[in-house]
């Protein structure tokens, strides 16, 4: 496909790309591709705009009616489609308004992204589960995921375990709260496991307008914890020192139950063995890789854990070669490009 000739305008998340989404998706790729974009202005032309699901979703839709020829990939790749609590659905409607996120005011924020849906001429979104859910909306659904290869710079070689089982979550802090939802489950393994916990000291609550300490959930675990700094680039190499991954996740959370595989697939290309919740995205993942190391719940943790901590070196590696092997075919940055690619002929 000759992206020369096409005219591409991108609405990002921070105008100057900084954030993950930003960095782990379109403009990945067109980095990568030598393809030229411009960050989309309502006063321009365009053949083609991607539009992310943070923008002033009510000021494109004003485009969109009078550029009719302009084709629009909305990015739907995450959850927010699920119902969340009465402050956030308020905060995303009412809030986006005040602050000026939001050209029109919605009272509910998710009739505002099924419009989108409904009018896009592609939609991407984060994980097959999701793509069920959005289809009766629009037929040209597209999954594609984060391009997380490149943020692993080096990989687990040592699979020993000398004493507990050093457990390792990392994260942003506002996803660390599932943690407490666990709580049953730390206790129940705190006899031959530790925590050690890779996210920011603070994370945001209300919607952001108050910060909490990441201390206030780590010291209601009843699991001996150790908190480590998040830094780009550098998660990795102190996420392979430990022995094993967890993502636990609350499965009456529906905007958290159904978030994509990123994470697993991060810890994949580290090879760390890693046990998660049966979300959705995790139990495709495992299933198709072969490892079937998800948890439906707490008795099933225990057991999956104390399994991992008592198998040798070797079948623990065996899992995270699966895993690897796995994520290198189906999530390396080549075959996130071909999907990318995918995306871009659908349009013509």
């Amino acid at each position: 496909m000759n992206f020369k000739d096409i005219k591409i305008g991108y609405i990002p998340y921070l105008p100057d790309l900084s954030q993950p989404a930003d960095r782990r998706r379109f403009p990945f790729f067109a980095q990568a591709n030598h393809i030229h974009f411009d960050i989309a202005d309502h006063n321009k032309t365009y053949d083609i705009i991607l539009l992310t699901a943070f923008a002033d979703l009510s000021q494109w839709l004003a485009y969109k009616k009078k550029h009719p020829g302009t084709k629009f990939i909305f990015e739907m790749v995450d959850s927010l489609i699920f119902s969340q609590s009465l402050f956030d659905t308020l905060f995303k409607g009412i809030g986006k308004y005040i602050l000026g996120k939001e050209s029109a005011l919605h009272l509910d924020y998710k009739s505002n992204l099924i419009e989108w849906i409904k009018v896009a001429d592609l939609v991407i979104c984060s994980s097959t589960d999701i793509k069920e859910i959005l289809m009766p909306w629009n037929s040209n659904v597209i999954v594609s995921l984060d391009y997380m290869q490149n943020e692993v710079k080096t990989s687990k070689m040592d699979y020993n375990i000398n004493g507990k089982m050093k457990l390792v979550w990392e994260g942003q802090g506002v996803v660390f709260q599932q943690m407490l939802h666990f709580k049953e489950l730390f206790k129940r393994i705190n006899s031959f496991c530790e925590l050690h916990v890779i996210t920011d000291e603070q994370y945001p609550k209300l919607g952001g307008l108050v910060k909490r300490d990441i201390t206030s959930i780590t010291r209601q675990l009843p699991i001996k914890t150790f908190f480590h700094k998040w830094e780009i680039y550098k998660n990795f190499e102190l996420l392979i020192e430990y022995d094993c991954g967890i993502i636990p996740l609350d499965n009456t959370n529906s905007m958290v139950w159904h978030k994509p595989a990123n994470k697993l697939i991060s810890f994949s290309f580290a090879g760390m063995p890693t046990v998660v919740s049966n979300t959705p995205a995790y139990v495709e993942f495992m299933d198709r890789a072969g490892t079937e190391l998800y948890c439906a719940d707490i008795d099933q943790w225990v057991n999956k854990l104390k399994e991992v901590y008592e198998m040798t070196a070797e079948q623990r590696k065996e899992i995270a070669s699966m895993n690897f092997l796995y994520v290198n075919k189906n999530y390396s940055n080549n075959a996130l490009h071909q999907a990318w690619y995918e995306i871009f002929v659908r349009l013509q």
